[in-house]
């Protein structure tokens, strides 16, 4: 049975409303990268991230020259009268001297060495959390993108038929020159939207291919499954866990550390080596008047011990007590810092969801069946075009201000999970290792 075409375009046009609205409310499974394998391959393959690696070498490096004993010193000395007299005078010796730490100085600089290998660590946890949360923004944004791009895509193909009813309508005098033009440029209008969007796709893709240690125009495909809307965990929950994995809380809590072991150091410092000597000496003298003298050696022992009378370490140790106060006091404000972070990120988290469930629930329904009661209207001679037009963007402003606060729901959940850490899971040796 064939339709009356009038009622085949809205057919058509109930369609698309329901192919509009239902694209929003599924996320669509597609095969491609996941957000955790996005992650995971920016982790093993981003540049910047791999030169960033190279601090632990650099400070294992640093724990093993700071475990090194000074090196002995051969001490050698001569003379003789042959500028002189020249009779046969000289002396000569040899020896060995040995500085020697008295106040554990070598202990307590590789507990500093120690230190800065897990400052090291946690400096990689902190940029691999950064990077995750790149990552997260680019697939997320990109994702945003692709439902713009298909939303405009639709409203093309519901403004297609338009123009192509109009323009039929036109041929037999049922409509105005004016209509057709009007309904063309709404059509124009959508198809430059897609086109910026399009555009702004392009780049997109390209940083994210940069995150993850690629080039610009590799093709990449991405899963196009949202996160769901779960309820949130409590506020106290999440900010408990915040503390626990934020890598500049670990980061500021060895800052401290740190602190404490270059007092100890300085502490140790106020006693500068000792140094022992070991030496041989030959010497021979002349006597005038006197028989021949024979060459004599002497075996001397030697020990250096610095005095701390006016240098006593004084400034470096006033240093190292202000830097430990200045740590914790950092430590303090960095909590509250953290603490408010994830109360503003879930505060907006939550106010997003329930905006998201408005549009979902009521707003986005209502606008497609206007859509479809104006055409309807249009179609019976009964609405102009200019109120069809009117409606008709009128739904797809209402869709781009939905995909909008899509956009920011999925940028506030990333930045709530950067502010609780919990974006890469831990894979690297974080205890201090043994020097």
């Amino acid at each position: 049975m064939s339709l009356p075409w009038c009622n085949r375009v809205s057919w058509h046009l109930l369609i698309a409303g329901c192919a509009l609205l239902g694209g929003y409310n599924q996320s669509v499974i597609a095969a491609g990268i996941t957000l955790p394998q996005a992650i995971d391959s920016a982790v093993q393959g981003n540049k910047d991230l791999q030169a960033v690696r190279y601090n632990v070498e650099q400070a294992r490096a640093r724990l093993l020259q700071a475990g090194l004993p000074p090196n002995p010193r051969l001490d050698i000395s001569g003379g003789n009268d042959r500028l002189f007299n020249n009779q046969g005078e000289y002396t000569a010796g040899i020896g060995i001297s040995q500085p020697f730490p008295v106040a554990g100085r070598i202990a307590h600089q590789k507990d500093v060495a120690r230190v800065d290998v897990a400052l090291a660590l946690a400096e990689i946890r902190q940029a691999e959390l950064k990077l995750a949360g790149d990552v997260a923004f680019r697939f997320y944004s990109l994702l945003a993108l692709k439902r713009q791009i298909e939303a405009r895509e639709r409203l093309i193909d519901v403004d297609q038929k338009l123009v192509l009813v109009t323009r039929n309508r036109f041929k037999v005098a049922e409509v105005s020159e004016l209509d057709v033009n009007t309904a063309q440029l709404e059509l124009q209008r959508l198809a430059q939207e897609r086109a910026l969007l399009l555009s702004q796709r392009t780049t997109q893709l390209a940083q994210l291919n940069q995150l993850l240690g690629r080039s610009a125009t590799q093709p990449i495909e991405l899963d196009d499954t949202l996160p769901t809307s779960d309820p949130l965990p409590s506020l106290a929950d999440l900010q408990r866990q915040a503390l626990s994995l934020r890598p500049d809380l670990r980061f500021a809590l060895l800052n401290a550390d740190r602190a404490q072991a270059n007092q100890a150091l300085a502490h140790a410092q106020r006693w500068e080596d000792w140094t022992v000597g070991v030496g041989l000496a030959q010497s021979r003298q002349v006597v005038d008047g006197a028989p021949p003298q024979g060459s004599t050696r002497v075996l001397g022992v030697s020990l250096s011990i610095p005095l701390p009378l006016w240098n006593r370490n004084q400034g470096n140790i006033a240093e190292a007590e202000a830097n430990g106060t200045q740590a914790y006091a950092r430590i303090e404000a960095l909590k509250l810092s953290i603490g408010n972070e994830v109360a503003s990120a879930y505060a907006e988290v939550e106010h997003l969801q329930q905006v998201l469930s408005v549009y979902q629930s009521n707003s986005l329904a209502v606008s497609a069946r206007n859509v479809l009661l104006v055409q309807q209207g249009y179609d019976q001679g009964l609405v102009p075009i200019s109120e069809v037009v009117l409606v008709q963007r009128q739904q797809g402003e209402l869709n781009i201000a939905y995909l909008n606060a899509l956009d920011q729901y999925l940028q506030a959940l990333t930045r709530l999970h950067i502010a609780t850490g919990n974006y890469v899971e831990t894979t690297l040796e974080q205890k201090i290792p043994n020097g």
